[in-house]
């Protein structure tokens, strides 16, 4: 087995890899198709690419090191040596350059990470083991709601930008433990504009008031992941936001999506979602620093 930076000449492989762990893999997957190999300075989802390479040339193990920091890992599964994982996270810890922000995978590879690079469970502003969930779109019906007749989704663009800034500060600050400061202001206005450009969140207005938005941030022309879903807290327990993703799903379905993923640690999304015909497989590791770190550097003393 050999443990390398992957070159152009091992996308195939690669892609092959990455195909066949789906629900676990559509970051990887997402970014790879919109980025291609390599980190590059301007360009937030491109990322190194290491794998565990057979002398068949196949791949059963990959980690990718994104330009903005996060660290995306995903295993063989149960089919293949858990060595070939733990040899990879080895030689990793020794070549990467630059920072680390995070760390996202399935929840058994991304611990390897969190040990190999030392980083303890108080550096982190958000570590959470998460349900992974997936759904063939060929299952999803309409969410019938008595009033449904009369509510409107549109695209994000139609909502007025500062409510939406706001709901994704919120989003930010509730779902993943953000710090309020400016840093928090910048990522935000940088992912609400990243969303506008891609066309990826929607909004359901209700007699002319938003009270739900849900999106994806990751496709592919098979698949898709949800995320971020966010209910303001006086508009919640009102069935919107199941409303508001099932006419996503079905959305997608029309275009040719064929399944749909997410992870979540929140028991009313996980009901929501197993209403809709979501089934759980697994665990999946969402963890992000309070602050970036420097590779090499002792986490405790940030």
């Amino acid at each position: 087995m050999q443990y390398r930076l992957l070159q152009q000449q091992d996308l195939p492989a690669l892609e092959g890899f990455l195909s066949a762990h789906t629900s676990s893999t559509m970051f990887l997957r997402s970014n790879l198709r919109a980025a291609g190999m390599g980190r590059r300075n301007n360009n937030r989802l491109s990322a190194d690419y290491y794998g565990a390479v057979s002398e068949t040339g196949d791949i059963c193990a990959v980690i990718a090191h994104m330009q903005a920091g996060n660290i995306l890992v995903q295993g063989g599964g149960d089919m293949v040596p858990d060595h070939a994982l733990t040899e990879l996270v080895a030689y990793c810890r020794n070549r990467l350059t630059g920072r680390i922000a995070g760390v996202l995978g399935p929840s058994k590879a991304a611990k390897k990470l969190h040990n190999a690079f030392d980083l303890p469970s108080e550096a982190f502003a958000v570590n959470h083991d998460e349900t992974l969930y997936t759904l063939a779109l060929d299952a999803v019906k309409p969410v019938v709601h008595p009033l449904g007749d009369s509510y409107q989704v549109e695209d994000a663009a139609r909502m007025d930008r500062a409510t939406l800034l706001r709901w994704m500060r919120q989003y930010e600050i509730e779902a993943l433990n953000a710090e309020e400061n400016l840093a928090l202001d910048g990522r935000v206005a940088s992912r609400v504009v990243n969303a506008l450009e891609e066309r990826c969140w929607w909004v359901l207005f209700v007699d002319g008031q938003p009270v739900a938005l849900a999106g994806f941030n990751a496709r592919l022309p098979e698949a898709v992941q949800l995320g971020p879903v966010w209910t303001p807290p006086a508009y919640r327990n009102m069935g919107y936001a199941r409303f508001l993703v099932g006419r996503c799903l079905l959305a997608a379905r029309a275009r040719g999506v064929k399944q749909a993923v997410l992870f979540t640690n929140n028991p009313a999304a996980r009901r929501a979602y197993e209403a809709l015909g979501f089934a759980a497989i697994g665990t999946y590791c969402l963890s992000q620093l309070r602050q970036p770190v420097s590779i090499g550097d002792q986490c405790a003393g940030v």
